[in-house]
């Protein structure tokens, strides 16, 4: 079948590409339609070099809201904290590719590099790398919401890059009288990218289109593009280093040579449009959205677009370190789920064909199993507008392959986490009113993601549980299977399906089968219903044991759905709280195949990892609340700083960050599929949500007396106390205030 499509497009490339239907106007950057008026003010806290080192796997180049395009600076890979491309700790410079993954754990994308660079192509590549590496380095360096910028000594040029929804735009300004070369490398590949299939072709002397077909953590990537010049070149085509003869290139790995000549002082511009349907789609893409060689205009759109996106959220207070740390954390959290369709709404369909739909925008990028937790609950405060695209993306996903998407990349599939939690989202958008699907498909869609028979899903189905002999990752498996049952059983009560409730309600109860009282832990058990013996909480294997990127201590807590069930099991609130209280207590030690994944430590709490993020909130569901507002805290200071090595773990696609905004703000959505959430303890003197229909929700902290307290005294919603240290999301989106006493 891959061979097939494979066949299929080598076809249709060389003549255009997969051919888009009639065009319509759909998001893209137009300064007319930002207010430019807006306050930028939020822009000056933002720091996308935050991230950039350690474990973070965050880029800090040029990208809009939910853009197509991330074009962004890439080094040579020296590990798993090069995924994105980008390492803070390194001074190397591949090129400049077009698209990055912000904070995943496995690597992928950098499609369509280009170097400015000097000298013989050839003699360049002679090193150990075989490419143009060019030192730089961090003082010569800048970026900011929108725009990155970096010198080359070696090449005697001035780097500054931008980008609007699917185009990258470059501007190089080179010194000296030594020729000005461009490369275009198509065959540039790290992680676990490969190329499969590349062509290119030179229109004229300013104009250059292409594709480039890839394989990897995606099976199947198809990228085109064009290339526009605001200056004349000669070009030179090459095969791995080897000069090539002809009008075009097609090979799998292809690079080409683009010469200016002496052009001293005068800046070349680059614009790059991409598309993931056809040559002609990026051809429209970017004559859409980049329609000259402005340079700054280009940037003054981005700048305004992230005012607008940022400027939802407004920070009263004098903590400037804080104040970077959120308004990056929000800045990362609207980097995906990523625009995927062109603007004429063609879009490459998880069936590896060419679609079109007029009813809706497609995004790609969802990484569900980080995202569900807290990502998405944001996005239905800050972009409900967006929301129901994305349930349609994910439907449309379902329309193509017969299942909702786990960790859908550029329309592939990568089941590279547990769980169907397309599900949850999907559910909360239904609750919250944000989505126009019909419910009865949405339900089937469900049903289609609960009722597979892989990942062990059949056997929770038949014993209740997932055996641990039978399947690796049982315990964390069930436990996630049982939260997304909970959400159809949610779901089919509304519906009125009462057969669906019932059935989805027990499954989600599940959870109780593997909670074993004598060890107060989630422990793995047989087909024949015998515990796994040789039982340890701290232990870890990263390929063999029953959790998922954790150990006991970690993963025993995932009930969201049902505290208080959960509690019950450990015999009430009291032995609840002082294991809640051991966790965070004792030593860090985890014996066994460790993942870095694991990191960001309090005791045996994990934050650099998702599955224990709602934890500090369980203590708000007890009567000793103030013990989760220190944990908050904690989690707050040591976990995030404004610095490259400010996140304890991958960001994983605004997950990490969209936990810190939250925390910020003072609530969590501890069930991300309740439409409720849960109180914590507030950072900022005051934060205005700004809301549709010019609502606004207000969250205060305030001192009572002369001195504050260190834990919130009393919480009050519009006045009145809240009741069980909840609000909805109703009470937020009607606008109010939220007052947290000390």
């Amino acid at each position: 079948m891959k061979k097939h499509i494979l066949a299929s497009v080598f076809s249709v490339c060389v003549f255009g590409g997969l051919t888009g239907c009639a065009a319509t106007l759909v998001e893209h950057n137009n300064i007319e339609s930002v207010n430019s008026t807006l306050d930028v003010n939020a822009l000056a806290y933002v720091d996308p070099f935050i991230g950039t080192g350690g474990h973070g796997h965050t880029f800090p180049g040029a990208v809009v809201p939910f853009g197509m395009v991330q074009l962004s600076p890439d080094n040579p890979s020296k590990g798993w904290d090069w995924t994105s491309g980008y390492n803070y700790s390194d001074n190397q410079l591949l090129g400049f590719s077009h698209t990055h993954l912000s904070g995943t754990g496995v690597g992928d994308l950098l499609d369509v590099l280009v170097m400015p660079f000097r000298g013989d192509y050839q003699t360049r590549r002679e090193n150990k790398l075989k490419r143009v590496v060019s030192e730089y380095s961090h003082a010569d360096e800048t970026a900011s919401a929108g725009f990155y910028q970096v010198g080359l000594p070696r090449e005697k040029v001035n780097a500054e890059l931008t980008a609007t929804q699917r185009s990258g735009v470059h501007r190089y300004t080179y010194s000296g009288k030594e020729d000005a070369k461009v490369l275009i490398d198509l065959g540039y590949a790290q992680n676990f990218d490969k190329s499969v299939a590349t062509f290119m072709r030179v229109l004229d002397d300013h104009t250059l289109v292409g594709y480039r077909i890839s394989t990897g953590w995606t099976d199947f990537q198809p990228v085109y593009f064009i290339a526009q010049f605001n200056q004349p070149f000669s070009h030179q085509f090459y095969k791995e280093g080897e000069a090539q003869s002809g009008p075009f290139i097609n090979t799998e790995k292809s690079e080409v040579v683009l010469n200016f000549g002496d052009i001293a002082n005068q800046p070349l511009v680059t614009k790059v449009g991409i598309s993931y349907v056809s040559i002609d789609g990026a051809k429209q893409n970017l004559a859409t959205e980049v329609p000259n060689f402005d340079f700054d205009n280009v940037k003054q759109q981005a700048e305004m677009l992230w005012a607008k996106q940022l400027g939802k959220f407004k920070v009263t207070d004098s903590n400037e370190q804080a104040k970077r740390k959120f308004y990056t954390a929000l800045y990362h959290s609207f980097l995906a789920p990523q625009t995927f369709n062109d603007v004429n709404g063609s879009y490459f369909g998880a069936d590896g064909s060419a679609h079109n739909s007029q009813d809706f925008k497609r995004y790609s990028l969802f990484s569900l199993w980080d995202t569900f937790r807290a990502l998405h609950p944001l996005l239905t405060i800050s972009n409900g507008d967006r929301v129901d695209d994305m349930v349609s993306s994910m439907m449309a996903f379902y329309d193509e392959t017969g299942l909702l998407p786990s960790w859908d990349l550029m329309a592939n599939e990568t089941d590279v986490m547990i769980g169907y939690h397309a599900v949850p989202v999907i559910v909360d958008a239904y609750f919250k009113g944000l989505t126009t699907v019909n419910p009865e498909q949405l339900l089937k869609a469900l049903k289609a993601s609960a009722m597979q028979e892989r990942f062990g899903i059949d056997l929770f189905a038949k014993y209740g549980y997932v055996p641990s002999d039978l399947e690796v990752e049982a315990v964390s498996k069930t436990l996630e299977y049982a939260f997304d049952d909970w959400a159809i059983a949610r779901l089919a009560k509304a519906l009125n399906k009462d057969a669906d409730y019932q059935y989805f309600s027990q499954r989600a109860q599940s959870y109780k089968t593997l909670f074993d009282k004598q060890t107060g832990f989630m422990r793995g058990k047989t087909a024949t219903g015998d515990w796994v013996k040789n039982f340890s909480p701290t232990h870890v294997d990263h390929r063999t044991t029953d959790y998922t990127e954790a150990n006991a201590w970690q993963y025993t807590w995932f009930v969201p759905h049902d505290v208080n069930g959960l509690m019950a099991l450990f015999g009430g609130e009291d032995p609840f709280i002082a294991k809640l209280d051991t966790l965070f207590e004792m030593d860090s030690f985890m014996e066994g195949d460790v993942s870095p994944d694991i990191s960001g430590l309090i005791g045996q709490y994990a934050h650099g990892n998702e599955p224990v993020h709602h934890v500090p909130y369980m203590y708000s569901l007890t009567s000793q609340k103030w013990k989760g507002e220190q944990r908050i805290k904690q989690i707050r200071d040591t976990m995030y700083r404004d610095n490259p090595d400010g996140l304890s773990g991958n960001d994983d696609v605004g997950q990490m960050s969209a936990w810190y905004v939250f925390s910020a703000m003072g609530f969590y959505p501890l069930n991300p599929a309740d439409g409720q959430y849960v109180l914590g303890t507030p950072q900022f003197e005051q934060v205005d949500i700004q809301l549709p229909e010019s609502k606004t929700f207000t969250v205060k902290r305030v001192i009572s007396g002369q001195k504050a307290g260190a834990y919130v005294k009393q919480a009050t919603l519009n006045g009145k106390p809240v009741n069980m240290n909840t609000i909805s999301h109703k009470d937020v989106m009607k606008g109010g205030e939220l007052i947290f006493t000390f």
